[in-house]
């Protein structure tokens, strides 16, 4: 073993270390936090392996769970699409597009990325103290983020980003809006070469932060009332005081490793990717997330994995509707002879209530930087 992959072993047993003393989490703040839609990947081909894929996601997608990935894609132009059906049966859908752009002869600019997150939710019934079961109308929430990005690899092995976000959510007669940043750095190496060089870029290893940025404020109409003051004798507009929104911070910890199935030294046809993710969250229970991911000649790929928090396994101590496992598919194949790629992707997330979590993708990769 040299120097290089010792210091990975390092590093790795230190990140393992991390996990085993800082597990815990904070699952007294739960709930203290807004702006929730932070926190959810409405992608479908990174979210079948969910946070252990934050040391290998690349492209468009990468501005979701490590925006240090962005620049590492092989085409120039990259288009990805996404519609989440998120907890099957509440009514709630998340459209989701992304465009990733590389700057320079080659992509030696790095790469430019735009993300935007639009919630679908059902009409809700309009209710009063005079009409508590509604028949008055109905109003929406609107929910969205919108992203900006930037990413470079400074050299073969490593690769760094940071992304800004515009979060806003609200219903007709209040609302709250804010910013955040998102920052993140991935680490790749050869681990365990191969003749002719088949085998390279094995070991992956990423860590990021997200939603990071200043509190944000409700302000509206809603939040005001007319109060019956002196007796009754006259009434007044009455201001409701609200507390501040925190972000819903987070770090992540990812790393993967490939692992040649061929028998064969001179094949490199089937794949299996085996990975792990701790994600530490300011305002609620950590995860542990281990995944594995299968593929075929590059075209044909399944994942699979689980994602353990505390609690998980008891219903009435689980802290979401989240059960733990989690998979998904994607079908790649070029078209034409410029280097252009589609993808067809789908994941889903076990829930209980609810039927589950199915996200289906597109993504479009437009000729070649190589």
């Amino acid at each position: 073993m040299n120097r290089k992959q010792k210091n990975i072993l390092w590093a790795s047993l230190m990140a393992v270390g991390f996990v085993g003393t800082a597990f815990g989490g904070n699952p007294e703040r739960q709930g203290q936090a807004g702006a929730a839609q932070l926190t959810i990947n409405g992608w479908a081909r990174s979210s079948g392996m969910g946070w252990a894929n934050g040391g290998k996601v690349s492209g468009a997608e990468a501005m979701y769970m490590n925006v240090g990935g962005l620049d590492r894609f092989k085409n120039n132009t990259e288009l990805v699409f996404a519609r989440t059906e998120w907890l099957m049966g509440s009514g709630i859908a998340i459209n989701s597009v992304a465009l990733a752009q590389k700057m320079g002869e080659g992509g030696e600019g790095g790469t430019f990325g735009i993300s935007v997150m639009q919630y679908s939710i059902k009409p809700i019934d309009i209710t009063t103290e005079q009409n508590p079961y509604g028949g008055i109308g109905t109003f929406r929430v609107n929910m969205s983020n919108i992203g900006l990005a930037y990413s470079k690899s400074f050299s073969n092995n490593i690769s760094a980003g940071v992304m800004a976000k515009i979060v806003s959510e609200g219903i007709p007669d209040a609302s709250a809006s804010g910013v955040a940043l998102d920052a993140g750095v991935q680490y790749v190496t050869t681990f365990r070469p191969t003749k002719g060089g088949m085998k390279k870029d094995d070991f992956k290893f990423g860590i990021s932060m997200k939603n990071i940025g200043p509190d944000m404020n409700h302000t509206g109409d809603g939040l005001s009332y007319k109060a019956i003051l002196d007796n009754g004798t006259f009434t007044k507009t009455v201001q409701v005081k609200v507390d501040q929104i925190k972000l819903p911070a987070l770090l992540n910890i990812a790393a993967s490793y490939d692992i040649r199935l061929d028998k064969n030294a001179n094949q490199y046809d089937n794949k299996l990717t085996v990975g792990f993710g701790f994600t530490n969250y300011a305002y609620t229970a950590n995860q542990l997330t281990l995944a594995c991911e299968y593929s075929y000649k590059e075209f044909l790929t399944l994942r699979g994995g689980f994602v353990y928090q505390q609690g998980i396994f008891d219903s009435e101590l689980r802290p979401s509707a989240f059960t733990g496992p989690q998979a998904g598919i994607s079908y790649d194949f070029a078209v034409g002879e410029d280097g252009n790629q589609v993808s067809l992707d789908y994941s889903y997330r076990a829930t209980n209530p609810f039927n589950g979590v199915h996200s289906f993708g597109l993504r479009i990769g437009l000729g070649t930087a190589e």
